[in-house]
């Protein structure tokens, strides 16, 4: 159990997102959606943004690692513990490849 209320899986979602964005890179056509209104692409970008996703992941992974981003997170008057801040971040963190996830489904349909 404590693998699951660890930073390892932020880490490992990172990781997956970094895989999938070099994978889809070889498949993606030149141009792939990158913003969306009722479900329809009406925005559209060059494929090697795909790689924003993965940097975002990085980046939100390394700064809510930090002590002092987390020490305010968890001694607030919320008071979240160690578990829920992993937890948290992890949802946040998996939404951003959910979405990564989806453009390249969009681009590649």
């Amino acid at each position: 159990m404590r693998f699951l209320n660890s930073r390892k899986i932020a880490w490992g979602i990172c990781i997956v997102g970094c895989l999938a964005a070099v994978i889809s890179l070889l498949f993606l056509p030149d141009l792939i959606p990158m913003h969306f209104s009722n479900g329809v692409a009406d925005d559209f970008s060059g494929k090697i943004q795909i790689f924003l996703f993965p940097v975002l992941k990085v980046f939100i992974a390394w700064l809510t690692g930090r002590e002092k981003v987390k020490y305010v997170l968890t001694h607030s008057k919320a008071f979240w513990s160690d578990v829920q801040y992993n937890w948290m971040i992890n949802g946040v963190l998996g939404f951003v490849l959910f979405t990564e996830f989806w453009v390249i489904y969009m681009a590649l349909r």
